[in-house]
């Protein structure tokens, strides 16, 4: 009996898929800004150089969401965050955003912090 839940459990584990990463920290340089209506990629968004890809994401470009249309977090925090990132691209910047896969608009990700570093 022993033998086969050990064998079950291996198998199990053999063929199950691969997980990948719901959230990930995304290192790099803001690159492009944009601002949109409400209705598409959340209101606003940013590019960064780093592929997301990278990080074990699922996501399809470079670019982020902050969700400044308020779905995933509110407004103004959003704004906030995407000021943050508009500093960064001016003063030419490293950012780190934290980017949540499962959350996405028009299939971008969420990026649900931002961190500037000197």
């Amino acid at each position: 009996m022993k033998y086969f839940i050990l064998l079950s459990i291996t198998l199990f584990m053999a063929f199950s898929p691969v997980s990948h990463a719901t959230t990930a920290k995304v290192k790099g340089v803001v690159t492009k800004t944009v601002v949109a209506d409400e209705g598409r990629w959340g209101g606003c968004m940013v590019r960064i150089d780093a592929k997301l890809a990278d990080s074990e994401l699922d996501c399809p470009s470079k670019w982020v969401s902050f969700s400044c249309s308020g779905v995933f977090t509110e407004k103004d925090v959003a704004y906030r965050m995407f000021d943050q990132a508009q500093m960064a691209l001016t003063l030419e910047r490293v950012v780190e955003i934290h980017v949540d896969d499962t959350k996405k608009h028009n299939g971008y990700c969420y990026g649900n912090r931002i961190d500037v570093f000197k």
